[in-house]
């Protein structure tokens, strides 16, 4: 009662004056009412006689009591009925305050509970940003343990490379006494040997940066993701949207890089190709030229060769010449012959007398010092 009195004042106080009016109206009706004109005799005939003269009561007079006594009906008819009016009015009042008491009230727990939600809510958000930040943080860590694991690697294929150069300049520097054609060989399959190592290297270069490129995108796009989920409608449409032209950037990269490194190595597979096909060219035009030149100078010698007596069939002689530059021969000296000292002498003859020896069509091959075997038939 004293809360309804504290919320609604006013209400309360016209209910209670609606009270006061009512009953004050009902007392005044008690005390308002006409006498009744009772019959002769019996407990009447007891009563007192009142001494009224007949000759003062006139019809007016009585007309005029009874209006007043009319109007005095009518006045307590209307006024119970106003205090009746007045009294639902005030109970319509006090409903309409006690509905709309409820109504705050319910407005007022409908705040509480949305505000509980949204304290639900931030708190919600504060640990999903915890978690994006922990799992940035250990896509960070993983990215810092690549590119180390990578700078290994590298250091240990520089190691590795190093050592395979090593002991092919050792390989190398022991077989310079070979042949000419057996180095040139060796010499092109060193050239192809190492540009197949540097385009491995370029290749794994290339994917360990390319691993390393998108482990980082990868975090920075799971860290947004999260953080766009967190946010308003607005702010997730416009996620997704960056997100889908970083993709398509990322993709048209990708494959400009792609198609980059493919052409790069298309091109060193084919300018190793090209260069294969121009050492073998030219290894096959100078070992043509080297055998013609062996030839021709064979050739001559024969021509000069003059068979000293007893000379057998099947004698051959080794020997080593000198020559300069225009192939005059300025020493001949004997390795080993198959027949006498007759023999290795006409040898010597045939070779001095060939002098100047024929050149080689191509003058890289030129050797100032020949050594080749003497056979007369």
């Amino acid at each position: 009662m004293w809360r309804m009195l504290t919320r609604m004042p006013g209400a309360m106080i016209l209910a209670v004056l609606l009270h006061v009016v009512l009953v004050l109206a009902i007392v005044f009706s008690e005390l308002w009412q006409p006498e009744s004109v009772k019959p002769s005799g019996g407990e009447a005939a007891q009563l007192p006689t009142p001494n009224i003269e007949a000759e003062s009561v006139s019809s007016e007079a009585i007309e005029r009591q009874a209006e007043r006594m009319r109007e005095q009906r009518e006045n307590r008819e209307r006024e119970r009925t106003e205090a009746e009016r007045a009294a639902e009015q005030a109970a319509a009042t006090r409903r309409a305050e006690e509905a709309r008491a409820q109504q705050l009230a319910e407005v007022r727990k409908e705040r509480e509970r949305e505000a509980a939600e949204q304290a639900e809510r931030l708190e919600q958000l504060r640990k999903e940003q915890q978690e994006v930040e922990a799992e940035r943080e250990q896509a960070q860590k993983e990215a810092e343990q690549a590119r180390k694991e990578a700078a290994e690697a590298a250091q240990q294929r520089e190691a590795e490379e190093k050592a395979r150069q090593e002991a092919a300049e050792k390989a190398r520097q022991a077989a310079e006494e070979k042949a000419r054609k057996e180095a040139e060989e060796k010499a092109r399959r060193e050239a192809e040997e190492k540009a197949r190592q540097e385009a491995e290297e370029q290749a794994r270069q290339e994917a360990a940066e390319k691993a390393r490129r998108e482990a980082e995108e990868k975090a920075r796009q799971e860290a947004e993701e999260k953080a766009r989920q967190a946010a308003e409608e607005e702010a997730r449409k416009e996620a997704e949207e960056k997100a889908r032209r970083e993709a398509e950037e990322k993709a048209r990269q990708e494959a400009e890089e792609k198609a980059a490194r493919e052409q790069a190595a298309r091109e060193a597979r084919e300018q190793a190709l090209r260069d294969q096909m121009a050492a073998e060219q030219q290894a096959r035009a100078e070992s043509d030229a080297l055998s013609k030149w062996a030839a021709a100078i064979q050739s001559k010698v024969r021509d000069n060769w003059q068979r000293p007596r007893g000379a057998r069939p099947g004698w051959t002689c080794t020997v080593t010449v000198k020559q300069d530059a225009d192939g005059r021969v300025r020493n001949v000296t004997v390795v080993g012959c198959d027949g006498d000292r007759l023999f290795e002498r006409s040898v010597v003859q045939a070779i001095e007398a060939a002098s100047p020896l024929p050149k080689p069509e191509i003058d890289s091959i030129f050797q100032e010092e020949l050594r080749f075997n003497f056979k007369p038939e």
